[in-house]
């Protein structure tokens, strides 16, 4: 399966120097989802993507690495750097294989500048209600697709960015699944999980 396979650290959102230099090798779909993901407690100490690649098998390709590097093993996906050279053999390793090198900075410029005026009223009240980037699930033929839904009420899937849940699920989700844009006119909010609860995005949220 096509994906992404990144290289990762923690860092301090404060500044300060932190003392432990290892590093998380893992694969992802999205990218800006799973940085996300890594990064969801309110804690002084972050995640961040620092190497991405886009693969034709990220299945293979992460355990290749993992292989390859089993000597440095910590624990599961994390691996020691004590002398600060595994970026330098990840970036390597991708090269040799031909993966594409994918920019998180041009990624993330992207992403915050999706702001437009024809943004869905409703999923802008919903974003505005939770507060922060919020992962939601939509389950289509028995499979949950993680999707999130920023603070600006923009939806993120496959590093795409929809303005409606209509265009999401045609441009977004069948277009993933089938290889082509659908045409229905699935436009609900109810569509939609809260990954976390389990809980049906309701439209009582969005009329009070």
């Amino acid at each position: 399966m096509e994906g992404y396979i990144y290289l990762g650290e923690y860092y301090d959102v404060l500044g300060r120097e932190l003392d432990a230099t290892d590093k998380k090798i893992g694969k992802t779909i999205s990218l800006i989802q799973r940085e996300y993901q890594l990064n969801r407690t309110k804690s002084p100490i972050g995640y961040k993507i620092i190497s991405a690649y886009l693969v034709d098998n990220m299945d293979k390709v992460e355990k290749l690495l993992h292989v390859i590097l089993d000597s440095r093993r910590l624990v599961g996906e994390w691996f020691k750097d004590e002398e600060d050279t595994l970026t330098g053999e990840f970036i390597n390793f991708m090269n040799i294989y031909g993966g594409t090198q994918i920019n998180m900075e041009e990624i993330k410029e992207f992403k915050d500048a999706q702001v437009t005026p024809t943004l869905d009223d409703r999923l802008v009240k919903i974003a505005q209600a939770f507060g922060n980037d919020t992962i939601l699930i939509r389950t289509y033929k028995g499979v949950d697709y993680d999707v999130l839904l920023d603070s600006k009420g923009v939806l993120h899937f496959k590093n795409e960015t929809f303005d409606t849940p209509n265009k999401f699920y045609n441009g977004g989700l069948l277009k993933f699944i089938t290889g082509k844009r659908g045409n229905s006119g699935t436009n609900q909010v109810t569509q939609f999980k809260v990954k976390e609860t389990r809980e049906t995005l309701k439209e009582i949220w969005i009329t009070e």
